[in-house]
Parts: structure tokens; sequence; C-alpha cells
């Protein structure tokens, strides 16, 4: 009975053993499933992109282009966001630009892992862009394509300009912003945008408005002379796209704050000011 005890015993630590390499490549996987699954769109956003018919640009990681012509902007999205969120902001800035193309980009796969395609790739393709644009994430992405662009030498003739959307976190500085050649740079920060009230020590502050101001103060100082910063009051971050209002069920480490406006009241103020940005003086 013991040498039956003993061989059971030792069958069942050999499957233990078999079995746990099996069991953490297991784990590993349904974690980075949960980590680097997509987010959205809206149901909202989902119907505009249909309606808009966009078409999906090969070399580029399938981008989508919005809008009639050639593209002005180049859009890059935020982290786990899928393109199609986009839509509504991408065709409200084509309409503010009189119909030229909206480019939205996204990472390979929907992947924040990899990077989406650089900024010299899409000049390349299309030189009639003239202002970058991103959200949180892709923001920090493109400007550092940006950057690359200046230390190849391969600034574009006709200029650039950029605008963020956002915030992504904290210690993330907006310096390199200052230090590119850009014809025009703008900014928004929106008062209900959790990634920003996480950035700052908010003693002192009473409201969003408040602490949106007081972090508006200590980072204006690291962008160009001459930034453009739209404050949008009553705005969150999530509602720069379209996508729902994830949490830790899709991978996200927070929740966003409740927007005090509607999503298409920040669409209009973001499109407004990201075709400016866009525009030539």
């Amino acid at each position: 009975m013991r040498t039956m005890r003993l061989i059971v015993a030792l069958s069942c630590c050999g499957a233990a053993h078999a079995f746990g390499p099996a069991i953490g490549a297991a784990s590993v996987a349904g974690f980075l499933g949960w980590a680097f699954q997509g987010v959205g769109p809206s149901k909202d956003a989902a119907k505009v992109c249909r309606d808009a018919g966009p078409s999906k640009i090969r070399g580029l990681n399938r981008a989508l282009l919005f809008g009639n012509g050639e593209p002005a902007v180049a859009l890059y999205c935020g982290a786990k966001v899928r393109k199609a969120s986009y839509a509504p902001l991408a065709c409200a800035i084509s309409e503010k630009l009189g119909g030229d193309g909206v480019l939205v980009l996204q990472s390979p796969l929907n992947v924040y892992a990899f990077k989406p395609a650089t900024v010299e790739k899409v000049l390349d393709r299309y030189p009639s862009v003239r202002c970058v644009a991103g959200h949180s994430i892709g923001g920090l992405w493109a400007v550092e394509f940006c950057r690359d662009l200046v230390a190849a030498g391969k600034w574009p003739e006709n200029g650039l300009s950029f605008y963020y959307m956002g915030v992504h976190g904290r210690g993330v500085s907006l310096e390199p912003f200052r230090g590119l050649p850009f014809d025009k740079v703008g900014w928004s920060c929106a008062t209900e945008d959790v990634t920003m009230q996480r950035c700052i020590d908010d003693e002192g502050c009473d409201t969003s408005e408040e602490i949106a101001e007081a972090y508006i103060a200590e980072v204006k100082e690291q962008l160009p002379d001459g930034a453009v910063i739209t404050e949008i009051a009553g705005g969150n971050h999530e509602q720069y796209g379209s996508y729902g209002s994830p949490g830790y069920s899709k991978g996200l480490a927070y929740k966003d704050l409740i927007a005090k406006i509607s999503a298409e009241d920040q669409c209009a103020a973001v499109a407004a000011a990201i075709a400016a940005t866009a525009t030539k003086d």
C-alpha cells in the first residue's frame, strides 16, 4: 500500500511538472490577450465609418482615409483604440478643411506594443499632409517620428504642423514639441480627462477646471512660443475618439471620468482646433 501511494504521488508530481509550462504559457497568453485587446468603435462611430466609406491604405497598416481628396492631416490613434473610433472626428476635420482627406493610423493588429507607420512613410506616400495629430500615446509616437525626420534631414519643404490631443501620463514631457521646427503647434486639455488629473497634485484645487488650469500652468512652458492651448471644459479622455467607456475588463488600468459635455460637442471643438492648426496662414 505504501509503495502504491508513493507511485501515485510521484505520478502526480510528474503530471504537475509536465503541465506547469503549459499552464504558465496559457496564463501569459491570457494576460496579453486582456492587455492588448482593442476598444471601440462605439455604435455611432461605426455607423459614421460605414456611411463615410473610407479607403483602406495598404502599406500603412491599412490606415483609413476619410474625405474627398489627398490627406492634409495624419491622425494617430490612442493605444488600443480601433481606427473606426475616430471616424466622427476625421469627418468633422475634413468638413472644416473643405473636403481635404484625413488619414487615421494605428499600430499593426491594433497592438500598441508595435508602432504605427512612421510620419516619413506617410509623407512618402502623401506629401500633401501638412499637419500631424495624435491622441495620447499616438501623439507621442508621432512627435518621435517627426524628430526622426529632423535627424535624417528629411523635414518637408512645405513645412509641418502638429496637434496633440489629451495627456498620456505622469512624467511625460511636452518638451519635444518645443525643439522641432513645426509651423504651428496646438494642444487640447480636457477638464475631465482622468489621465490629466492623475498627473498633478490637486491639493488646493476644488474643481476639475482648477485642476486643468493648474496642470496647464505647470506644463505650458514645455510648449513652443505661440502654441495654442485649447481647454475643453467638461470633456474627457475617451471622447477624443468615440469608443465607449472601457475600463478594467478591456485591459485599461483606469476608468475615465464622466464627461460633462456631449461627445458631439467635444468632437466639434477638437475638429475646429485641428483644422485651424492644419490651415496655412
